[in-house]
């Protein structure tokens, strides 16, 4: 599958790490700059502070590079906010499509499982990206059309031929489909989204790694079993 997102004509990554050098005409800041940090940065302050609380130049100094390479490579703050959320889908639908290569031996139903299990993990690394979604959708916002169409409906289209296909196969119940994404969705990324209630209530940790599998196990039990018909 092409990846979602466009790259800017003035970047050029040199290795897998996206660190990326500067080259003649770019101002005389001292270091390099890695992209996938940066946009990481941006994603979380993003997600706290909201776009329009959000400066590049907080951004910037929470990453630790220049704010002109920021402006070099994005050109502006809206630029890289899309290449931020972009670089997250994109990481998304490449799991996706491994595991689809890992995994084409399974049943249907056990490869919803798979997505499932990857949705969880997916929503443990990057917490603050349900945020922004959320953010956006509630603002209606030119931004929310852009999530929408170049978010939204790809990363739906990914998964739907295969609930499809269970639906007709009787393997799925009858819930309204337009329900599903909203109850997968809630479900795979609510957890996260509250690290503190988790400690002060049930003494977790959140994000440890054990914690994260046993809340896919029980995602994958209440989605899967609740949501496939039991023969």
């Amino acid at each position: 599958m092409d990846s979602l997102i466009t790259e800017p004509k003035t970047r050029q990554v040199k290795s897998a790490n996206s660190v990326v050098k500067r080259k003649p005409g770019r101002p005389t800041a001292d270091a390099e700059i890695n992209i996938e940090h940066l946009c990481d940065v941006a994603v979380n302050v993003f997600a706290e502070k909201g776009y329009s609380g959000t400066t590049t130049t907080e951004i910037t100094k929470k990453a630790g590079v220049a704010r002109s390479l920021i402006h070099y490579y994005f050109g502006n703050k809206e630029e890289l906010w899309k290449a931020s959320i972009k670089r997250l889908a994109n990481e998304f639908i490449a799991q996706f499509e491994q595991s689809k290569k890992i995994h084409k031996d399974l049943d249907g139903i056990q490869m919803i499982k798979v997505v499932v299990r990857q949705l969880v993990h997916f929503y443990a690394k990057y917490p603050a990206f349900p945020k922004i979604i959320a953010q956006e959708m509630d603002e209606h916002s030119e931004r929310s059309e852009w999530i929408m169409n170049t978010l939204i409906y790809p990363l739906f289209n990914l998964t739907g031929e295969l609930f499809k296909k269970q639906r007709k196969l009787g393997n799925v119940k009858s819930i309204d489909k337009e329900f599903q994404p909203s109850i997968l969705l809630g479900m795979a990324s609510s957890f996260f989204s509250n690290p503190f209630l988790n400690k002060h209530l049930y003494d977790i940790e959140t994000f440890d790694e054990e914690v994260i599998e046993r809340y896919a196990d029980a995602v994958v039990e209440i989605f899967c079993y609740g949501f496939v018909n039991k023969k």
